[in-house]
């Protein structure tokens, strides 16, 4: 198993998950592909707050294990937040903004 499998498996998550028009606009992992962490990134807090408030994290942590173990990974953490946010502590520079709010 590799790097690239993690991706594609993320990526169909991301893709059908991006078609409930949410506001949720992408996803990344940080950390090994054995053991990532996963950051799934909204375009406002408002919609980030909403969607977690009607427990869309449920849905989206679920989907991404069921990903996970089908390429023997296993999460670490899930993190949820916003190009706003990024925008407004970080000047959009995403590197800074996961460093600044490491989980682990």
């Amino acid at each position: 198993m590799t790097e690239r499998r993690l991706i594609s498996e993320l990526t169909e998550v991301c893709e059908g998950l991006k078609k409930q028009d949410n506001g949720f606009v992408w996803l990344t992992h940080l950390g090994h592909w054995r053991n990532p962490e996963i950051v799934a990134v909204f375009d406002t807090d408002i919609n980030r707050n909403r969607a977690l408030e009607q427990n869309w994290d449920a849905t989206f942590i679920t989907q991404v294990e069921i990903a996970l173990e089908g390429i023997k990974s296993t999460l670490v953490s899930v993190r949820f937040d916003s190009e706003e946010a990024c925008a407004k502590q970080s000047q959009g520079n995403w590197d800074t903004h996961f460093a600044k709010n490491v989980t682990h």
